[in-house]
This record gives structure tokens, C-alpha cells and sequence, in this order.
């Protein structure tokens, strides 16, 4: 059974990549230059539907919107939930990979921009079928398809220089390069509902999980962390992001959460708490995008699709945060005496 599983498997990555080498067959050359003054109307593509890579790419919703160029979005759900309210985006729509295209090749794009390094015939076909004017994309120099390619894969630099590369096509001049997240009074209101109610001197945010489970604080860290602010800080509050269901597992003692948390009240926690506790995962970027006070726990695995350092090229990047890297392949084996004793380093520096 798996012999024929894996011969179905070869057969489909060989018609894919036959089928992608026929289309790129078709783009002799690229079109003229992208005339990058007179652009009205772009789409951004996220399609991996990541939060943590959609809150730094809203550095570049942010500098088309303040030029005056409408912003659109393809996406996934999250990022789709993420981003409602925001007066930077025209709209969003969510990607499905089956559905029409129809409704976004009525709007005419002038540029479709394309985040990831991804190489699929799947991909390619989108980016032609959605028949804008120009195309950009990551690492795509051998593809036609786009009009212009960014090279761009520099272990030593930050991820968000990838994205400034973008504004550098667009404008002669440098930027301040800023995420953008906006609020959503549904989310207000539930978090009004957590803790207006309840009496204290700081909010102490802690999100304790990840898409990883190398990456992920482990509940005793988080109870004994959560005691040891108690003891030393019993005015304040400690508030644990993250799913219910994940976060009620853990049986953390002394903390709220919110009930049916969402990405949303995740963002407003962070908007609020006056210091924030997190391993490496979305929530830094949140915390960047509030200019928050921030210990971020890394560890030094690589990251699967590039093989590049994760704690350098997504680090916190701002400077009220504090970033650890431990030395062990678990965050979870970090000793919870380190972990204190740095997170009273950051609370000293409030």
C-alpha cells in the first residue's frame, strides 16, 4: 500500500512540475517595467494564512495606504479575522483554492504581490489567472510569470528588510517601517467583560503556547512563573493568551483568560497589558506593533522551509523587548529560575 501511495505521489509532482514548465514555456519575457509611481489599486498575497507573517507584512498595507493606493488582500481566515476593521484595507478576500477567481479579476489590479518563496504550479496559475498588470514576488527569477523578482534570502538580516524591499520598488525614499493592527470593539467589549470588573496596578499578559510544542513554555513554568509574581507583585494582574480549551488544559492557578478567545481579544490583551511574557510565536509581533514591554523566549531550531536561524531573523526587532534564546532544544527545559530572573529584569526596567 505504500509503494502505490508513493508512486501516486511522484506521478502528481511530475505532472505539477511538467505543468508549470509548459506556462512559464508561454512567458517568452517579461513585460516593461512597472511604471511604480502610478499604481492605484495592489493585492497582497498571504495565502499560508500565518498571523505572525500577515502582522509583519501590514508594514507594507501600512505605507500603500498612506499613498493613497487601495489595498486589497488574499488570505486565509485567521488573517481575514485579523485584519477586519482595519481603515487600511479596502478588502479581504479569503482564498480557496477551488472557488472563482472571477470577483478578484473584476477588479483590475496594477500589482499583485506575492509574500512567499513558495514555487508551485498551483501558484503560478493563480498569479496568471488573476490577470493584473504587473506581478512581484520573492525569489522567482527564473519565472516569468512575475514581472519583477526580489532576490532575497539574507540569514544575517531581519525579516522585515524583506519586506522593506517591497516599499523600495515603490518609493526613492526610506521608510519607517511600522505593523499596523486595529482594534475591534467586539473584542474591546469581552475583554472589558474580564477584567473591568477586577482591581489591580499592571496587566501581566502571558502566552504560553505556539504552533510548535518545542517552542512551548511548559505549565510549570507558567504556574511557577505566575507564583512567583504573586508573591513579589500581588497587585497585579496576570492574564494567560491563548486558545480555551489549550489554556484551561494546563491548569493554571491564578490567572484569567478569556472565554472563546479569538485572535482578536489576543490583540487586545497585548493592546492593554503593560508587560508581556511570550515565546517565539505571533504575539511578538504583536507586541511590536504596540511598542510593548516584551521577554521573548527563542529557541535556536531552524526554520523548516529556509534552513535560516529562527531567533535571528524573526526576533522581536524593537528595543522594549527582550529576547532569550536558550541553549537547550526545548524552551520547556529553560529552568524556571532563569526564566524569573529575566523576566524581573524586564519588570525592572518598566
Amino acid at each position: 500500500m505504500s509503494f502505490l501511495k508513493n508512486a501516486v505521489r511522484l506521478k502528481k509532482e511530475f505532472f505539477r512540475a511538467f505543468k508549470l514548465r509548459l506556462m512559464v514555456s508561454k512567458y517568452y519575457a517579461r513585460d516593461k517595467e512597472i511604471d511604480y509611481k502610478n499604481i492605484n489599486k495592489v493585492l497582497l498575497l498571504r495565502l499560508d494564512d500565518k498571523i505572525g507573517d500577515m502582522i509583519v507584512a501590514s508594514g507594507v498595507i501600512r505605507f500603500f495606504a498612506e499613498r493613497n493606493v487601495k489595498v486589497y488582500l488574499l488570505t486565509g481566515p485567521l488573517c481575514a479575522d485579523l485584519l477586519a476593521h482595519s481603515e487600511y484595507v479596502e478588502k479581504v478576500f479569503i482564498y480557496k483554492r477551488r472557488e472563482s477567481l472571477k470577483p478578484l479579476q473584476q477588479e483590475c489590479f496594477d500589482v499583485v504581490i506575492d509574500f512567499d518563496d513558495v514555487v508551485t504550479y498551483e501558484r503560478c496559475r493563480l498569479v496568471h489567472k488573476l490577470s493584473a498588470k504587473h506581478s512581484v514576488g520573492f525569489n522567482k527569477g527564473d519565472l516569468p510569470i512575475y514581472r519583477k523578482s526580489i532576490e532575497f534570502l539574507d540569514p544575517s538580516r531581519h525579516i522585515t528588510e524583506r519586506h522593506r524591499s517591497v516599499l523600495r520598488l515603490f518609493a526613492s525614499e526610506e521608510h519607517d517601517y511600522r505593523y499596523h493592527l486595529p482594534i475591534h470593539p467586539d473584542a474591546v467589549a469581552r475583554v472589558d467583560a474580564l477584567v473591568s470588573s477586577l482591581t489591580y496596578k499592571r496587566l501581566i499578559a502571558i502566552n504560553p503556547l505556539t504552533g510548535s510544542k518545542d517552542k512551548d513554555l511548559s505549565a510549570d513554568q507558567v504556574q511557577q512563573l505566575v507564583y512567583h509574581i504573586k508573591r513579589h507583585h500581588p497587585q497585579d494582574l496576570v492574564v494567560l493568551i491563548g486558545m480555551e480549551s489549550k489554556i484551561s488544559a494546563m491548569g493554571i492557578e491564578k490567572i484569567v483568560y478569556v472565554e472563546g478567545s479569538t485572535v482578536r481579544t489576543a490583540v487586545e490583551i497585548v493592546r492593554r497589558a503593560d508587560v508581556i511574557v511570550s515565546p517565539d510565536t505571533s504575539i511578538v509581533h504583536m507586541c511590536n506593533a504596540f511598542n510593548k514591554p516584551l521577554l521573548a523566549i527563542y529557541n535556536k531550531r531552524k526554520l523548516k522551509d529556509t534552513g535560516l536561524v529562527g531567533y535571528e531573523i524573526w526576533a522581536p526587532n524593537y528595543a522594549r523587548a527582550r529576547q532569550l534564546v536558550v541553549e537547550s532544544e526545548q524552551v520547556s527545559q529553560l529552568s524556571n529560575e532563569n526564566l524569573q530572573e529575566e523576566f524581573d529584569r524586564l519588570l525592572s526596567s518598566v
